[in-house]
């Protein structure tokens, strides 16, 4: 799995989602709301910007934990339990 794909994995994890990597296509992941299976949702990598898979951007490589913060809400879990990148 792409190294941004696994450090948005692990914010991902940090607000309390539960993340699959998807075997047969190793430039996804699958992040699901762990109180709700119905909750899901697919996240891949388009040249350096994260797309659901009904093609929304969520932002971009070097932003992991913003674009973790979006799939969150995405997902009904809003609350922030993680860090935020540094903006100059």
């Amino acid at each position: 799995m792409d190294t941004d794909l696994q450090r948005l994995a692990g914010h991902l994890r940090k607000r309390g989602l539960r993340v699959d990597i998807d075997l047969t296509d190793p430039g996804s992941l699958r992040a699901a709301n762990p109180l709700d299976g119905m909750f899901t949702e697919q996240i891949a990598m388009n040249g350096n910007r994260y797309i659901t898979s009904l093609g929304y951007e969520i932002g971009e490589s070097g932003h992991e934990a913003s674009c973790a913060e979006r799939i969150a809400h995405l997902l009904a879990i809003p609350v922030q339990t993680g860090p935020r990148e540094h903006t100059p």
